[in-house]
């Protein structure tokens, strides 16, 4: 009788384990009748040639595949769109490994001062300067180590990083790199205004204020809430700076741009979150001329 049991079981076994393959053969029958159709398009995906960066506009100015050593290949290029310009980035992989990524971002009106960049994570070094200002840091990316340059030329703002090294050698990469770069940005100078154009522009430049980034103007803010000042006018005036200043009299930021006509923004005042509560004003300066005070409480 166990004998017979023993038969009996190994036999459901058998009939067990043969069905559960026939149920996978089955089910690779079903995907492939299914997937099949798809399969040429999903290869041509994994293994498609990356678009090649633009030919003109401020993607020219991006490092190429020649600035690179033999056998550098092309990873990406992108164009992200923002309100004050467009990002131009490339970015390629060496045959020694490292990654390379530069970006420039464009407009007609000059970017924002370096003074107060801060990027958690990382060390700023000294480092020879590029283009008419230019900082260089020491911090992971993409959790490796690296090395990033941020400068600034004429009308552009842009970056280079080298990915996966942060000694002396990858830091002399990046500072090469970043120069190449600046050699092709023109220098940009903006309008020289007519005493009567000056006037003008003294009557009708506005500054405003909002918690959102060209929203409706706030004066009264929590601590947490972002504070975007905006500069409007209908004619271009040439550079104006917007300050953002304490109670004690301090400033805590300043930024500088060429205001064209219409609106222009100087981005988030308190992209940190961490102002201290209490009253607060925006001086919008042109030149040496203080045009308008706006008063600002944080709670």
């Amino acid at each position: 009788m166990r004998y017979y049991d023993r038969q009996s079981n190994k036999k459901r076994v058998l009939q067990c384990c043969s069905v559960i393959f026939l149920l996978g053969v089955l089910a690779v029958v079903i995907a492939y009748l299914l997937l099949a159709p798809l399969l040429p398009g999903l290869l041509a995906g994994l293994f498609a040639t990356p678009n090649p960066p633009a030919t003109s506009g401020p993607a020219v100015y991006l490092l190429k595949e020649g600035d690179l050593p033999d056998g550098a290949r092309l990873l990406q290029y992108q164009e992200v769109p923002h309100p004050q310009c467009t990002d131009y980035a490339v970015s390629f992989i060496m045959p020694d490994g490292l990654q390379v990524y530069s970006k420039v971002c464009c407009s007609t009106t000059s970017p924002s001062r370096l003074t107060n960049l801060q990027w958690s994570d990382t060390v700023r070094v000294d480092a020879p300067p590029v283009g008419q200002e230019s900082m260089t840091f020491h911090g992971p990316v993409i959790g490796k180590p690296s090395v990033t340059v941020t400068f600034i030329q004429g009308q552009c703002s842009g970056m280079i990083q080298v990915i996966g090294g942060d000694d002396a050698a990858a830091t002399d990469l990046a500072i090469n790199f970043a120069r190449t770069v600046v050699a092709r940005i023109p220098l940009t100078a903006f309008p020289t205004l007519s005493a009567t154009e000056q006037a003008e522009c003294y009557k009708t430049i506005e500054l405003s204020v909002s918690n959102i980034e060209f929203g409706p103007p706030v004066t009264t803010y929590n601590t947490s809430d972002a504070i975007f000042p905006m500069v409007s006018n209908p004619i271009n005036c040439g550079p104006a700076a917007v300050k953002l200043i304490d109670s004690d009299g301090k400033t805590v930021m300043e930024k500088s741009f060429g205001v064209a006509s219409g609106t222009t923004g100087y981005g988030d005042y308190n992209a940190a979150r961490n102002l201290a509560t209490g009253d607060y004003k925006l001086e919008l300066w042109y030149g040496d001329i203080l045009l308008k005070t706006v008063h600002l409480t944080v709670n």
